[in-house]
């Protein structure tokens, strides 16, 4: 139980490169492609259960309830978590011929990463793009923002976005920067080819270094008086935009 306690922690999931996915919903839908390395059930959820499908998977440890409370990270804990192993992406899997995808700098709301990482999914993003000093992919809040859709999209976090705005340019992908500055609507950019949408943090916005490397800034009309759009809706309404073109709308 001592690994357990240590992923509850950034460090532990990096030591370890291992984290938890806690819920019976969220457990099931884990796909196929993740490596689960064992299940952890509270003795009440265990009960009467038929374990077989969970153990065709992987190992089943059962545990007295008030020990999975203390392991457990909800305030009503279901009584299944599954220890799974993290995946690294590399950047050629995520560019595609006209994909697009979501670049953060420096996001650390885990409620923000979260809805970004659930609307990339939901609006066919090829990836998310994690710049260095933003928030932990694998944090248990995170998972829950994102409702189980961090699993279900290829993710890079902890990266120079120098380097990956460099590559993806080079890929033929136009990098379009979200700025209160901005002097482009997104509804005037043709967003059916390669692009990315490079979004900054919650407090500070881009870095002048990432924002210089966009083609263009882009705002979102504002009708009353609002400064700005959190980050997490700006991102979401920004990569909708790209559907609605896609799909024709």
């Amino acid at each position: 139980m001592r690994e357990l306690k240590q992923l509850k922690t950034k460090k532990g999931r990096n030591e370890t490169g291992l984290f938890l996915v806690e819920g019976e919903k969220f457990v099931a839908e884990i796909p196929a492609s993740w490596d689960i390395q064992r299940y952890v059930m509270a003795k009440r959820f265990a009960d009467g259960l038929d374990l077989s499908a969970y153990k065709a998977r992987a190992p089943v440890e059962i545990v007295r309830d008030s020990l999975f409370d203390s392991l457990a990270d909800t305030v009503a804990p279901q009584g299944i978590i599954a220890v799974c192993r993290q995946k690294h992406w590399q950047m050629n899997q995520l560019i595609t011929p006209g994909g697009f995808i979501l670049l953060g700098e420096c996001l650390n709301d885990p409620g923000n990463i979260g809805a970004l990482i659930r609307t990339a999914a939901a609006a066919g993003a090829a990836g998310v793009i994690l710049s260095n000093g933003s928030g932990d992919v694998y944090n248990p809040k995170v998972l829950r923002a994102a409702a189980g859709a961090a699993l279900r999209i290829p993710i890079i976090a902890g990266v120079a976005l120098p380097d990956a705005i460099g590559q993806l340019k080079q890929a033929g992908y136009a990098v379009y920067a979200a700025h209160p500055r901005g002097d482009t609507l997104p509804y005037s950019l043709d967003l059916r080819d390669s692009f990315c949408w490079l979004v900054g943090s919650e407090s500070h916005g881009l870095s002048d270094e990432a924002a210089d490397m966009a083609d263009a800034w882009v705002r979102l009309p504002m009708a009353g008086d609002v400064e700005s759009l959190n980050a997490s809706v700006a991102g979401s309404l920004l990569m909708y935009e790209a559907v609605r073109q896609r799909y024709g709308i």
